[in-house]
């Protein structure tokens, strides 16, 4: 199907320009709506929503973190242990030696000590372990109060004899995205190294000149402030799945655990209930392989992510970056639309949607994150703003097209018209057709014994009939001029069948002569005779009309010839005659009489006439026998036989002294006779149009 302005155009061509305009805000409209769809909040939800499940697809076949454990302070240990929190701090000074004896290479605590215990000797004993250690990382974290007037930050450090006693700190704190769900992570927070990367600071394959680390990244982030962008990294999988994880009450029984589990590895401590208490609600976060994942996991996971290089690259972070992908999509989808139309617009747009979802599925494994909702979001948007404007176009076109053809085409093309735009050619296309012109003979002497009231009913009965008898035919009306008829078939809505439309619409049209004078003889009215000229040929189509006035219609020679055949019946005392084209098209399925070669005025090439009689099978024997001896005479009459021919044409009149052919052939024979042609060649020459 074509569209409403495809249809608009080829009826006005000279409005292209125009037409231009209000697709031009149109495309605006929706690359501007599809743009704010894009940063809508639930296409931002399901942009991350998809990452999610291409982050826990991915994270479903890693194995486990390699060199790190997490000890977990969990509800076993709470019931083993049989202390309530927080526990003395000699208890992890106890931890922290047998982690030293155990090889570990670096211990983490993501538990703050902040606050003094109440014996000062529990911190000392801490303190002291901490310090034979000398791998001991604490747990540094930073508090943001904003209102409206003002906003606070506050650093909670360890106390100092802790942080005196540590090798280095942490920060704990970790960045959400907008949907409340953690991705990504700070490697550095106002020139604080993260846990993490406190850890992994004192890795020596990490800062090594081969590492995938810290140096290739820092070297490849420009920038030290670019290290402080919160930055995606990859899971390892479910909690407990994705790090090796074992209880605080094991790690603290030598017997409980194989001798070497922490030889060599980083380990790092931490609350993970599988309960919700209060006090320990800011310890668990959601991420996309959990709804809860406790903190001391999440840590782990980033400290994985700088060891191996597993993070992510997410060129489009910043909004305006989505912002200006969306509306390349959105500006794609529109130009579609307007260029392939809804037929091939949607298979295009499904396609691009595939693909930015195959792509974002592949950049991912990749280690770059392309959003894939908010410009599949934006091009879906974008097109269907333009669709329902081509929608509404339509629907006004298919209303014009109707408006401006419901009352000169048959229904049925009507509505072929509306379902099959894409078949309408208009503004100057070529086209095969039949033509038909019809005329009432002697109206204008009736008119003159008509006033005008019975002149307007008996004229608006005639139309009726004869145009529902040729609308049934699929023709289509070209105009009234007075009591004639002009009448076309196999345009605008091409059909091969046109001739014979044609020919069964003539042949219907004088049933209706038949019936029409019986019912106005018995109304008193006079009767009255149609004269039907018939031609088929190619002609040239279209609105003929100006930008203001629409005037569909055709011309060329075959509607002049069919205008002149109609014209000729007075000549012959015929009621219909064809042309030769159109006998040639419809031979096998009507019956008649070829009358003549005739040179019409204006024309030098003769054509040949022929008499329409009936459909195929259906002329009388009397009328058929009469046809035949018409068709012997006129054999003798082109051959100069005048005697033969003039006896033919007396038979035939013998049968039907009616018949206006053979008294035509019989007074030219007669005159052939006393003054025979100087050079004869069988054409008759019209004198007249």
């Amino acid at each position: 199907m074509v569209s409403g302005a495809r249809l608009r155009a080829l009826l006005f061509p000279q409005h292209g320009a125009l037409l231009a305009r209000p697709y031009a805000i149109v495309a605006a409209i929706g690359i501007a709506l599809g743009a704010l769809a894009s940063q809508s909040w639930p296409v931002t939800r399901l942009e991350w929503a998809l990452y999610d499940v291409s982050a826990r697809r991915a994270a479903a076949t890693e194995p486990p973190a390699p060199g790190i454990v997490v000890i977990a302070i969990d509800e076993p240990s709470f019931a083993e242990i049989g202390i309530p929190w927080p526990w003395p701090r000699s208890l992890h000074a106890r931890l922290v030696d047998r982690l030293v004896n155990g090889g570990a290479k670096t211990v983490a605590f993501d538990i703050l000590f902040d606050v003094p215990a109440r014996d000062g000797a529990d911190d000392q004993i801490f303190a002291d372990a901490i310090r034979r250690a000398g791998n001991v990382i604490l747990a540094t974290d930073q508090a943001v109060v904003e209102d409206r007037g003002y906003g606070l930050t506050q650093w909670t450090e360890p106390i100092p004899m802790l942080a005196d006693a540590a090798a280095a700190q942490g920060v704990v704190r970790i960045p959400y995205d907008v949907d409340n769900v953690l991705r990504r992570a700070w490697l550095m927070l106002e020139g604080r190294p993260s846990l993490a990367l406190a850890i992994a600071s004192r890795d020596s394959a990490f800062l090594g000149p081969g590492s995938q680390g810290f140096r290739r990244r820092a070297a490849s982030s420009g920038p030290p402030d670019r290290l402080e962008v919160p930055e995606l990294f990859r899971f390892d999988g479910e909690p407990r799945h994705g790090v090796l994880t074992v209880s605080y009450y094991q790690a603290l029984d030598p017997a409980a655990l194989p001798s070497d589990i922490f030889k060599g590895k980083h380990v790092l401590v931490g609350r993970s209930l599988a309960a919700t208490t209060i006090d320990e609600v800011a310890d668990h976060f959601t991420t996309p392989v959990a709804s809860r994942m406790a903190g001391v996991e999440v840590h782990a996971t980033i400290l994985d992510a700088l060891l191996r290089g597993r993070f992510i690259a997410d060129p489009f972070r910043r909004r305006l970056s989505v912002l200006l992908l969306a509306i390349l999509g959105s500006a794609l989808a529109s130009a579609a639309m307007f260029r392939l139309g809804p037929a091939g617009a949607p298979l295009l747009i499904v396609s691009a949607i595939g693909v930015l979802v195959i792509s974002g599925a592949v950049a991912l494994e990749r280690g770059v994150r392309l959003p894939v909702a908010a410009p599949s979001v934006a091009i879906v948007a974008a097109y269907a703003t333009t669709a329902v404007y081509r929608f509404t176009l339509l629907s006004r076109e298919r209303r014009m097209i109707k408006r401006a053809f419901q009352h000169y085409v048959a229904p049925a093309i009507v509505d072929q018209m509306l379902a099959e735009p894409s078949r309408l050619k208009l503004g100057g296309s070529d086209y095969e057709v039949t033509v038909l012109f019809s005329d009432l003979e002697g109206f204008t002497t009736i008119a003159e014994q008509l006033g005008p009231a019975a002149l307007t009913a008996h004229l608006g009965e005639y139309f009726k009939q004869m145009l529902d008898e040729l609308l049934s035919q699929r023709g289509t009306l070209d105009k009234l001029i007075g009591d004639s008829i002009m009448m076309y078939f196999g345009c605008p809505v091409p059909d091969e069948s046109h001739a014979r439309q044609a020919c069964r619409g003539a042949l219907g049209m004088q049933r209706q002569m038949v019936e029409l004078n019986a019912r106005w003889a018995a109304n008193g009215l006079p009767s009255l005779r149609t004269r039907i000229g018939i031609n088929s040929g190619h002609v040239v189509a279209g609105n003929m009309g100006t930008d203001t006035i629409f005037n569909y219609t055709i011309f060329g020679d075959a509607v002049n010839l069919a205008s002149r055949l109609e014209g000729i019946n007075k000549e012959y005392g015929t009621l219909t005659i064809l042309g030769e084209e159109t006998w040639k098209r419809v031979h096998d399925a009507f019956e008649a009489r070829e009358l003549d070669w005739v040179r019409v005025k204006g024309k030098t090439q003769p054509v040949a006439i022929y008499e329409l009689a009936a459909e195929a099978g259906q002329l009388p024997a009397k009328r058929r026998e009469v046809f035949l001896r018409f068709g012997e005479g006129l054999a003798f009459y082109r051959e100069g036989r005048w005697s033969l021919a003039a006896t033919a044409f007396g038979q035939a009149l013998a049968l039907d002294p009616h018949d206006g052919p053979s008294h035509v052939f019989l007074a030219r024979t007669a005159e052939y006779l006393l003054r025979p042609p100087d050079a004869w060649d069988g054409v008759h020459v019209m004198i007249t149009k």
